[in-house]
């Protein structure tokens, strides 16, 4: 993705930030659980941030009676997994192969631009990463909620352009 700017940074931080930025009502609870003994990545903090940022308050928004948010980090030696997950009223299965397309929203109109979770799929494939959401909607099926997981390289590994030889015959 043009534009990122790669620098080691904790995943730990990126979480504050975010949970700084969001600025979530009080009714919201916040859980901030980790599974990382070294939480360090080569990431874009500034962009991953906005990201969870962006989550963080679409599941404020799913949750208006108010409720539970957990932001987990766990990973091995080579990625690290973030999920944000919430126990609000979930998204419905039609909507679900939707939720990447900008400016698809379920919100009323006025009340959002559909370009967040475009904009979150750009910039964790930006980082090589992948991004999937699960969700229900459904109260006979169990918990309504949402979780968002996204997972992501610790270091990132750039091709350089291809390179041309020139052979010369010696005589």
């Amino acid at each position: 993705m043009h534009g990122l700017r790669f620098r080691e940074t904790r995943i730990a931080k990126i979480i504050a930030d975010s949970l700084r930025a969001a600025n979530l009502p009080d009714n919201v609870e916040v859980i901030v659980e980790s599974a990382l003994e070294d939480d360090k990545a080569w990431i874009d903090h500034e962009r991953m941030a906005s990201v969870l940022t962006d989550l963080e308050r679409n599941a404020a928004e799913a949750m208006p009676g108010g409720g539970r948010l957990t932001i987990s980090q766990a990973g091995d030696e080579t990625c690290v997994t973030l999920q944000v997950r919430d126990e609000g009223q979930g998204i419905s299965g039609e909507n679900l192969p939707l939720l990447f397309t900008p400016f698809f929203t379920t919100k009323p109109v006025g009340d959002g631009t559909g370009l967040s979770l475009p904009q979150a799929y750009a910039t964790v494939k930006g980082h090589s990463g992948d991004i999937a959401v699960v969700s229900n909607a459904d109260p006979s099926q169990g918990p309504t909620g949402t979780t968002v997981s996204i997972t992501l390289p610790r270091k990132q590994t750039f091709q350089a352009p291809e390179a041309k030889m020139i052979l010369h015959e010696e005589e």
